[in-house]
C-alpha cells in the first residue's frame, strides 16, 4: 500500500495539485497488481515459447548449411584432383615426354621413363593430399577405393625401386611398357592426363 506524503514541490501547493495527488494514490492502492503481473508472466512465456522454436529453427536450419558446405567441401576436394586445363596441358606434355623415353630402342631411356614416370605420378599423389614421407609410404596408405589400380601402381613402384637399387637388374621392354602403362592408368584416374 502506497502511503501518502505531504505534497513539497515549490509553487504547487494549489489545493487541485493536492486532489490529483490523493486521487492517483487512491488509484493506486485500490489497483490489482496480481492480475497485471500474471499477464505479463503470460505474455513472457509465449514470448520465450517463441524464442525458443525460432532458436531451434536457427539450429536446424544451420545444421543443414553445416552439412551441406561439408558435402560442398568434399566434392570440392574430389574435383580438386583434376587440375585446371592449363595443367592438364602440361601434364600431358610431361606425360608424351616419358612416353617418348619409352618408345625408345634404348633400354637407358626406358629406365629414365620408369623413374620419370614414377615421380610424376608421386608429385600428382601428393598434390592430391594422399599422405607419407615417400611414394612408398603414400602408396601403404592408399586403399583400393581410393585408387582402383592400386596394385598395379605398386608393382610399377617395385619396377622403378629395382631400377635405383639393383644394379645386376635388367630392365625388358615389357616390364618398361607395363610399368608405364600402369603409372598412366592411375594417371588417368587421378584425372592428371586426358
Amino acid at each position: 500500500m502506497i502511503t501518502p506524503s505531504p505534497l513539497t514541490i515549490p509553487g504547487l501547493e494549489s489545493p487541485q495539485v493536492e486532489e490529483f495527488y490523493y486521487a492517483a494514490l487512491g488509484y493506486l492502492n485500490g489497483f490489482d497488481f496480481s492480475g497485471i503481473v500474471s499477464d505479463v508472466k503470460t505474455i513472457a512465456i509465449i514470448v520465450s515459447v517463441i524464442l525458443g522454436t525460432i532458436l531451434v529453427w536457427i539450429m536446424i536450419k544451420m545444421g543443414d548449411l553445416y552439412k551441406n558446405k561439408l558435402k560442398e567441401a568434399i566434392d570440392g576436394a574430389v574435383e580438386g584432383l583434376t587440375p585446371p586445363a592449363e595443367a592438364v596441358t602440361a601434364y600431358d606434355n610431361r606425360w608424351q615426354e616419358i612416353r617418348r623415353h619409352v618408345d625408345s630402342f634404348v633400354d637407358a631411356e626406358w629406365k629414365l621413363a620408369i623413374v620419370e614416370a614414377d615421380k610424376f605420378v608421386d608429385d600428382i599423389l601428393k598434390t592430391a593430399g594422399f599422405a607419407g614421407e615417400s611414394m612408398g609410404e603414400r602408396l601403404m596408405m592408399i586403399k583400393p577405393d581410393q585408387i582402383a589400380n592400386i596394385q598395379y601402381l605398386w608393382d610399377a613402384h617395385k619396377i622403378r625401386n629395382l631400377l635405383v637399387h639393383d644394379a645386376n637388374f635388367r630392365l625388358t621392354h615389357q616390364q618398361a611398357l607395363f610399368a608405364i602403362n600402369a603409372f598412366e592408368s592411375v594417371l588417368k584416374e587421378l584425372g592428371a592426363l586426358n
